[in-house]
């Protein structure tokens, strides 16, 4: 279901970063971009981290999904859900959200989707590996 939407709305960015820091000014600091996690064993917890999601071309007010989802299992490993306002189209919408304390049951991929009222506008993918163990 689409509700206001002129055209599709377009993402603009989705990126897992180690922090997301928010000027005064509303401007964005995105620190350490990444696309892989290690551990040494599973399930793992890593340090708190960020998800930045921007999207445009979405006039009005819209729920957001943000899903990450591990791809052999479909188990959700981090569920967020919300809503957006944007006076234009024109504007771009910037979703910041800290993680602390998700669980990653296993090895494996691991993909982010992001839906805008239950339309996929696009995803990202997070690989989560065992860390190799230096022989000694």
């Amino acid at each position: 279901m689409q509700r206001g939407f002129v055209s599709e709305p377009v993402l603009v960015a989705l990126l897992f970063a180690d922090r997301v820091i928010t000027e005064n000014t509303n401007k964005k600091g995105i620190i350490g971009t990444f696309i892989r996690f290690f551990s040494p064993q599973f399930p793992a917890a890593f340090p708190p981290w960020a998800i930045y999601a921007a999207a445009a071309n979405a006039a009005g007010e819209h729920d957001f999904a943000l899903t990450l989802t591990h791809t052999e299992t479909n188990q959700v490993v981090l569920p967020i859900n919300g809503k957006f306002q944007a006076q234009t189209a024109d504007d771009v919408i910037e979703l910041t959200f800290n993680v602390a304390n998700a669980v990653f049951p296993k090895e494996g991929k691991y993909v982010l989707t992001f839906h805008i009222d239950g339309e996929l506008i696009g995803s990202r993918i997070l690989f989560v590996e065992l860390a190799k163990q230096s022989g000694g």
